[in-house]
């Protein structure tokens, strides 16, 4: 997902919402900095303290735990920036694009198909869009899956997305072939079960397996196409992206994509026009791409089942 798309031209609607909301962004960064500041030096002092009291021998458990909550503190005043800044700005970029914008992001998330993600996990969302292509629903989420526990491990961290097929098509499940191969103690990080293996597809050094509900049906034209715009996924939407899994019940599709970086990341503490103006850049581009993914699906299963006919 290119983070160079050409923002609207200063005199837009877009980049004068933007500028408005400037001055509340540093507002927030600034209160944000000092709050930090505090803790720092509260953190630091107490650090000392509690240095002290272990040299001359006595317990220095009390300030130490408080300075280590100072550090979380300074952690989750940053986050809390961070957020309160995209949930002022987002809706405003997503409105340009003929989108809605939500922080929340619980009941999508909890409304997922279990077989897309894995199975072993806790899974969070947010960062929810979604809007209408056409007569069609599409929404989408960042979606992060950890293990949990003291060592916890990210299993899933990407975008998920929701789309209408065009056309009816037999129920589909797409993954990476080692995501879904059993480990030496457990099954696949997804599962396949009850599900018939139709193909790979390779691409670009990674393997997907291709899995349907039923085994004596030919492949139709319109999945096969489906098939070939998700599995070549970075040719539509550039490659900051990667397929991870996607599935069907034959009316609706979800495709998972994984990335390597925060999607919709807008603002800062000590944020200026141009920093902000990057950041949009950036939000806007993430924004195109549950659209560009979607007319691209729905263009491919027009194009096979007209080229069937």
């Amino acid at each position: 997902m290119p983070e160079d798309a050409p923002l609207s031209d200063s005199s837009t609607e877009v980049a004068q919402a933007v500028r408005a909301l400037l001055p509340g962004l540093r507002r927030i960064g600034s209160l944000t900095a000092v709050l930090i500041a505090g803790l720092a030096v509260a953190a630091g002092v107490l650090g000392v303290w509690g240095i002290s009291l272990f040299q001359a021998g006595t317990d220095a458990q009390l300030p130490i735990l408080a300075a280590a909550a100072c550090v979380g503190l300074i952690y989750w005043a940053h986050v809390r920036m961070l957020r309160r800044q995209e949930a002022a700005i987002m809706p405003v970029l997503a409105h340009t694009v003929g989108l809605t914008y939500s922080k929340d992001a619980k009941a999508f998330t909890a409304g997922l198909p279990q077989r897309l993600l894995p199975k072993r996990g806790i899974r969070t969302g947010e960062d929810y869009v979604y809007g209408t292509l056409g007569a069609h629903t599409i929404r989408m989420a960042e979606v992060k899956v950890v293990t949990g526990g003291k060592n916890s491990r990210t299993l899933f961290q990407g975008l998920v997305a929701q789309f209408p097929n065009q056309v009816a098509l037999p129920a589909f499940f797409i993954a990476l072939e080692d995501k879904t191969r059993p480990g030496m103690f457990f099954g696949g990080d997804l599962s396949t079960e009850g599900l018939f293996h139709l193909r790979d597809v390779i691409n670009d050094g990674r393997r997907y397996g291709i899995w349907t509900s039923w085994s004596s049906v030919d492949e139709p034209p319109a999945l096969a196409a489906v098939i070939d715009v998700l599995t070549h996924i970075e040719n539509h939407i550039g490659h900051g992206a990667q397929l991870y899994a996607a599935t069907s019940n034959g009316e609706e599709t979800h495709i998972a994509l994984t990335h390597g970086r925060n999607l919709f990341r807008v603002g800062g503490m000590f944020i200026d026009e141009n920093d902000l103006f990057r950041d949009v850049r950036g939000a806007l581009q993430d924004l195109t791409v549950p659209l560009t993914l979607a007319q691209t699906l729905i263009s491919a299963e027009a194009a096979a089942v007209q080229k069937e006919a």
